[in-house]
Order: structure tokens, then C-alpha cells, then sequence
């Protein structure tokens, strides 16, 4: 269970001691916190940025749709999040929300981020089976104040930041509003356009009212945030194809080759990072969320009621073709409506028995339209005459997530010493979803059969209209949470979760023709998910919090684990397998290891921050895998060792890790912070403020990954890595002022990215080979914050 938290403030914390952080030391369940001192000295405002602060955590940063957010290596199963439910949860101030749009945005004026792993649900929210990344922010006060930052880096990086509170009413009614301006280049400039890719161009505004009554709070938030990026390019070509199928054949021409032969143009570039795409725009994003969370106190309890509505809507205007060409363009828009009611009573805290029982609403509708639009290049490239410019192929997507859930937990003390936490949650869920396919013709452009067929000649679907399809789950996700305080410093826990998750829907199924005769429809909505997650830790504390050292074993089986699949069950006419890609489930995976956390205050003003993670994340049975590029060959050698060998369909991931996946993680950071006196004593009131002198390092690393399939010709691993963030700046006492100056990613670390895929690709006949960008190099930078 979690405190009902009316005021947030940490004054009475020494050095990095938080309130929330002192907080989860007495929670039996793995944990770590960010707190708001860290995140404001060292510039934490994205995902990206806490990830580095947090092992076994990746924020899988792609774009607003493709972003593909971790927990202890496991991020949705398949699809991009708009009809497949992650593993891993998002809060925000009490409120879950569902697709990874909503976690677009800086974060900005936060009281605590944190990490909650296992199985989630029963304490409120919406159940996840893996565990949760958590983000309170700071409530309004009845003690006016104004904070100004701004930041300035490299690439001409321009952060703006202000937030303002004070009372309205005193005593009674209190606001808050925080915005933020983010502006600056990118690092990979494009030759055609002159745009630079995977740049800052958002802007976010967050305001809020808490009403503080004699028996009850009330606390509305109203959110909007926008960016106008070049984030839909995170990829680049890097070489001509190289593509080597197991039978010893290759494809019959390269791509090079084919550009040559099409469209008679060289290669202009193998550059990854000078690019030449033509028609490429930004990806815009827009993002609104009101929420209200009123408590009531009822005697000694606490009644709870949470209201939350969002809209996310997402615009990419992506390039038509590499290389100076103009052949197709694929893009997804993408339209979110979310709204959520939950109302909860809560015990008083420090009883023999504390418990919290609640009930939660949700509902989430997702409407996106996927479209292929084709290219003055396109007739030549694919060979014919009625593909015309702006003709497209388009498939309408939807999915609805209606939920009805009721929970409740309780932790009964039996002593001083053994406690023991059960959770149950009984959520009725429905999933429902359907597909649409259409095209955009060219009037006078022949008949409607020919413009089809010329769709599908490049790539593009026939019409077709999968219909509604719908399923229905009563999931189950319950916990048992024993602790013993073995001393007044040392606490040993375990848990015993279940949690299950909903079938995911293929927002992007397809109708399979083979001929032009219908053979079937790919599966709408898959099977749902059911996790076994067994916890074991130690949480220790001394000298007064000065130094912490936390330990957690995990053993995390997951069933039904959802995935994508090829079905290769439909031939063409010469008898090869039209391979087409579905969501599907993987009978077993698993998840184990070993996560650490703590902090040391070793001196007067000095703390050092370590945590880490030992991690294995294996398919246990999936004999049924999609097959690596390189076993789909169509052409069947004539001699050698596998003459006559046609390709197989499947092959077995059966006992094999998860790619991308680091065996190891740590991070160790430290700061220091020292009085200066009053080193302007004499030159004015303002002036004369005693002075604090601070700086601080983190090195997040983690080990090699593999970052292509395991069973392709030819493998890659992306070698060890740390990424190295250092400040140092002067403040007053009062931390009224402050100026820092910083350097992240200090070595300039440019690993290769894995966002779902193989971040190396190989290339085909028709495409060049290409390989993932890493979004962050080196930047330098200082910030000046001032309040008044």
C-alpha cells in the first residue's frame, strides 16, 4: 500500500536523504527512487536521462509511437504499443497511463521518479505484470515562490524552464504552474533538406489547483505538451547490400544495383550520419491529460477518488526514399483517447492491520491509419506504368481496452518484527479491435483492377475489411509479501506474484491473397498473458539512512508471452512462402536475476549513489520463431552442400537470451557539495548570501549485447559501453541561485540501438543495409536557476 499523500517536502531531510526514499526503505518490494535534488542538479528531465540513473530499465527511445519501454528486458511483446499492452506500466501523479505517447515529453518539476518491479495492480492503478515506472510531481504550496532555469548546450540547444506557486486562498486554495520551451539541433544533418535529424524542437506546460478543506484535498492537473522533431529518422544506410542467405545465395541484385538498373542513379551516399532523403518532415506530437484526485477523510480512513482523461494525436511526415529517390513512403497517424475512474478507502497507518481496498475503471480507444504513399519513382522502380505519385495504400486500425476492476491488500503486523502483505485484483477486461484497407487512386489512371494491382506490385495491401473481433478475460493478479525485521537495520523480504494482461490487438492485421484469391485474415487479437514472478531481497539501513544497501533476487516466468510470428503457411505459385508477420504468443519465457541498490554518505557533504543489475532473459519454449532474413532465400542453389534445400518456415529461439538484452548494468554516481562562506561579503545584501560549491559524476555501463538475430549469417554485438554525465557549479545556502556547468555523455559513446528490432539490417534487393542511431553524443552545456 501506498501513503495518501496531501504535501510533499523535504527540508527536514539531510544531505540526499528524500522523503520518498526514506519512504520505500520500509517497503518490502525492490524500489528505486530518483529524488528532485538529483534530478534538478544533474539535468534530468527524459526517460533517457533516469534510465541512467536506473538499472534494469530502458525507455527503448524510438519516437512517440515506437518507443518501447523495458523492465528487466521486457517492453511490450510486439507491435508498437497501439494495441499491444506493455509489460512495464507508466504513473504519473497517481494515474496510469496506457500507450507510450503519453510518456512523450520532458519531465519537469518533479518530487520523486522511481522504478516499482513485479506484478502491479493491487495497490491501484492498472495491473502489469512486470512492474511500473512511477513519476510524482511536486504539489502547489501555500508559500509563493517562482523558479527561472535556463540551459544552453551544444548544437545550439536552448532549454527554457519556470515554475510559480503560491496561494490563491490562503491556507485554502493553493496553484502551480510549470512550463518549459526545448529547442536545438540535431547532430546528423540531412543533404537534401538541410534538416538536422534526432533534434529538440517541444515545448510543455503544466498547471495545477490543490483546494485544502478541514476534512478533504483536492488536487486538479491540467497537462499539454508539443514537438515538432526530426525523431522519424533514427536509422540511416551505411553500406550496399550484403545480405547472405544460409544456402549460399544472394540476393540476385543489390540495392545499388537495382538503383542503377530502375532508376539509373548511382549511390549518392553510405553516410549514416549525412543522409540524402527526400520529402522528409518532422513528426508531430501533441499530448493533453486533466486529472483530479480528491481525498476525503471518513473517520479514520481516507476515501480516494481519481478522475483522469488524455488525448494523444501523432503526425509523421517521413521521407519517400533514400539516396535521392522518391519511391514510397510508409507512416502511421496515430489518435489516442484514454479516460480512467478510481475510487479507494484506505486504513490508517502504524495499525495491527492496514489494508486498502478500491475499484478501477478504464477505457482506451486507439484509432491509427497506416499508409503507404508512393513516389514520382515508383512506376519505374517496381516496374509499372499506373503507380503514380501521391497514389497510396491505406489500412485503418483500431483498438478499444474496456476494463472493470476491483482490489484490495492488507499487511497485518504480527509482531514488531514479521509482516506479511496480500494483495488480490480481479479485472474483467474486453479487447476489441478490426482493420481496414483502402486506396488512394489517380482519377484517368486506368481501371480500378490496375490501379490495385499496381498498389500491390509495390508493396501495398488489397482492400479488404477484417471486421470486428473482440475477446473477453477475467485476469487474476494477486501477491504474498511476507517481511522479518531481522534488526533495526536489516530487512529480509520475499513475494509471490501472479499477474496476468490482456490479448494484445494487431492493429495492423492483414487479409492474405495469394493470385488474387483470398486465403485469410491474420488474427486480431491474441491470447492473453499470464506471469509467475518469486522475489527474495534484503533492505538494510545505518547510520541514519548514511549508508544503504539493498538486494533482490527475481525469477519471473511468463506464458503466452506476446510476440510477433511469420506465418509461412500460404505458398504463392511457385510454391515459396509469402512469410507475412502477425502477433502471436511464445508458450515460455523468463526472466531472472539478481538487482542491487544503496547509497553511502562516506563524508561530511560527500554521497555515493550505486546500484546494478545481474540479468537473463531467455526463451524458455518458442519453437515456432520468425525466421532471420538470411534463411528466407527464394533461389535454390544447384550445387554445393544445399542444392536443392528450399527455405525453411520457422526456426526454434527455444533456450536462447533475448537479443539486446545486457547480461550486466551498473551505475555509480557521487556528488559533493562544500561551503564556500560569503566570498562577495561586502558588495550588497543579494551579494553577501554564504555560498555552497558542488559537483557531481555518474557512469551508467553495461556490457555487450548482440543486435542482430542470433541465427543469421552474420552476428554483430554492440560492445561494452559507459556513458559518463559530470557537473560543477556554485549555489547559494539558500539554493536561491545556482550556476553549473556540465558535459554528458563525456567520451562521446555512439552505441548502436536497438528499438524493437535488429538495429543492424543487412539490407534486401530493394533496400541498402542500415543501422540504428544512438540519440545522445557529447554535449556541453550550463544552466543558471534563480528563484524568487
Amino acid at each position: 500500500m501506498q501513503d495518501v499523500v496531501v504535501t510533499s517536502s523535504d527540508k527536514n531531510k539531510p544531505g540526499e536523504l528524500s522523503k520518498r526514499k526514506a519512504q520505500v526503505q520500509k517497503i518490502p518490494r525492490p524500489i528505486v527512487v530518483v529524488d528532485p535534488k538529483t534530478a534538478q542538479r544533474e539535468q534530468l528531465y527524459r526517460l533517457e536521462d533516469f534510465a541512467q540513473k536506473i538499472p534494469n530499465y530502458n525507455p527503448g527511445s524510438g519516437n512517440p509511437r515506437t518507443a518501447r519501454p523495458a523492465i528487466r528486458g521486457v517492453s511490450a511483446g510486439a507491435g508498437t504499443g497501439d494495441g499491444s499492452e506493455f509489460d512495464t506500466g507508466f504513473m504519473i501523479d497517481n494515474v496510469f497511463w496506457k500507450h507510450v505517447g503519453f510518456q512523450w515529453a520532458n519531465f519537469i518539476d518533479i518530487d520523486s521518479a522511481e522504478i516499482a518491479l513485479g506484478p502491479q495492480g493491487t495497490a491501484g492503478g492498472k495491473n502489469t505484470t512486470v512492474g511500473s515506472f512511477i513519476v510524482r510531481t511536486q504539489l502547489p504550496s501555500f508559500e509563493r515562490k517562482t523558479t527561472f532555469e535556463t540551459q544552453f548546450g551544444s548544437y545550439s540547444h536552448v532549454l527554457q524552464q519556470v515554475n510559480t506557486t503560491g496561494p490563491i486562498i490562503d491556507d485554502k486554495l493553493a496553484y502551480r504552474v510549470a512550463a518549459y520551451i526545448d529547442r536545438g539541433d540535431g547532430w546528423i544533418t540531412d543533404q537534401v533538406s538541410g534538416a538536422t535529424y534526432l533534434n529538440n524542437n517541444r515545448w510543455g506546460a503544466r498547471g495545477q489547483l490543490l483546494y485544502v478543506g478541514e476534512d478533504f484535498t483536492d488536487r486538479l492537473i491540467f497537462n499539454i505538451s508539443q514537438s515538432h522533431e526530426y525523431n522519424n529518422n533514427a536509422s540511416g544506410p551505411y553500406a550496399d547490400t550484403f545480405l547472405t542467405y544460409w544456402n549460399g545465395t544472394r540476393p540476385a541484385r543489390t540495392y545499388a544495383q537495382n538503383l542503377a538498373s530502375r532508376l539509373g542513379r548511382p549511390l549518392r551516399t553510405l553516410d549514416p550520419f549525412s543522409p540524402a532523403n527526400t520529402d522528409q518532415g518532422t513528426l508531430d506530437q501533441s499530448l493533453h491529460t486533466v486529472s483530479n484526485e480528491l481525498n476525503v477523510n471518513i473517520g479514520e480512513n481516507v476515501l480516494t477518488s481519481i478522475s483522469a482523461y488524455g488525448h494523444f494525436r501523432l503526425l509523421p511526415r517521413n521521407s519517400r526514399g533514400n539516396n535521392l529517390t522518391e519511391i514510397s513512403k510508409g507512416a502511421t497517424d496515430t489518435y489516442v483517447d484514454q479516460f480512467s475512474q478510481e475510487v479507494r478507502l484506505t486504513s490508517p497507518r502504524d495499525q495491527p492491520l492496514e489494508w486498502q481496498v478500491g475499484l478501477f475503471g478504464f477505457y482506451d480507444y486507439v484509432w491509427n491509419r497506416a499508409n503507404t504513399i508512393f513516389g514520382a519513382d515508383a512506376a519505374a522502380w517496381f516496374s509499372n506504368s499506373h503507380l503514380l505519385r501521391d497514389m497510396a495504400s491505406n489500412r485503418d486500425g483500431n483498438a478499444r481496452d474496456i476494463q472493470v476492476a476491483a482490489y484490495g491488500n492488507g499487511t497485518f503486523h504480527f509482531d514488531d518484527q514479521l509482516s506479511v502483505t496480500l494483495g488480490l485484483r480481479d479485472s474483467w477486461e474486453v479487447r476489441s479491435g478490426s482493420n481496414f484497407s483502402w486506396f488512394t487512386f489517380v482519377p484517368g489512371n486506368g481501371t480500378f483492377e490496375e490501379q490495385q494491382a499496381a498498389i500491390v506490385a509495390g508493396g501495398g495491401q488489397r482492400a479488404y475489411d477484417t471486421g470486428g473481433q473482440k475477446s473477453t478475460l477475467n485476469a487474476l493478479t494477486g501477491i504474498f509479501n511476507p517481511q522479518y525485521k531481522v534488526t533495526e537495520n536489516v530487512t529480509v523480504y520475499g513475494l509471490v506474484g501472479r499477474g496476468e494482461k490482456a490479448g494484445a490487438v494487431n492493429t495492423g492485421a492483414q487479409a492474405i491473397y495469394v493470385d488474387g484469391v483470398f486465403q485469410k485474415f491474420q488474427p486480431v487479437v491474441t491470447k492473453p498473458e499470464v506471469s509467475w514472478d518469486y522475489e527474495a531481497g534484503i533492505k538494510t539501513v545505518w547510520d541514519e539512512g548514511r549508508l544503504v544497501l539493498n538486494g533482490n533476487f527475481y525469477w519471473n516466468d511468463i506464458y503466452n508471452f506476446q510476440t510477433n510470428f511469420v506465418d509461412a503457411s500460404i505458398l504463392d505459385g511457385n510454391g515459396v512462402p509469402t512469410r507475412q508477420t502477425y502477433l502471436g504468443v511464445a508458450p515460455h519465457a523468463r526472466l531472472r536475476g539478481f538487482e542491487f541498490d544503496g547509497r553511502w554518505n562516506a563524508f561530511e557533504g560527500f554521497w555515493l549513489n550505486y546500484s546494478g543489475a545481474v540479468i537473463e532473459a531467455r526463451w524458455i519454449d518458442f519453437d515456432d520463431a520468425p525466421l532471420d532474413p538470411s534463411w528466407t532465400w527464394s533461389t535454390i542453389a544447384t550445387t554445393g552442400p544445399y542444392a536443392g534445400l528450399r527455405a525453411p518456415t520457422k526456426v526454434s529461439r527455444s533456450n536462447t537470451r533475448f537479443n539486446a538484452v545486457p547480461t550486466f548494468q551498473f551505475n555509480i554516481g557521487a556528488n559533493y557539495e562544500t561551503r564556500l562562506g560569503r566570498l562577495f561579503e561586502g558588495e550588497g545584501e543579494w551579494w553577501s548570501k554564504p555560498l555552497v560549491g558542488f559537483a557531481y559524476v555518474n557512469v551508467a555501463w553495461q556490457n555487450k549485447t548482440l543486435v542482430t538475430n542470433p541465427d543469421a549469417v552474420v552476428t554483430y554485438w554492440q560492445p561494452a559501453y559507459a556513458i559518463t554525465n559530470l557537473g560543477l557549479g556554485i549555489k547559494t545556502e539558500d539554493e536561491s541561485v545556482s550556476l553549473n556547468a556540465w558535459v554528458k555523455n563525456l567520451t562521446n559513446q555512439i552505441p548502436i540501438v536497438n528499438t524493437g528490432a535488429t538495429a543492424i539490417d543487412a539490407g534486401t534487393a530493394t533496400a541498402p543495409a542500415t543501422v540504428n542511431f544512438y540519440r545522445f553524443p557529447r554535449t556541453i552545456g550550463g544552466t543558471l536557476r534563480f528563484t524568487l
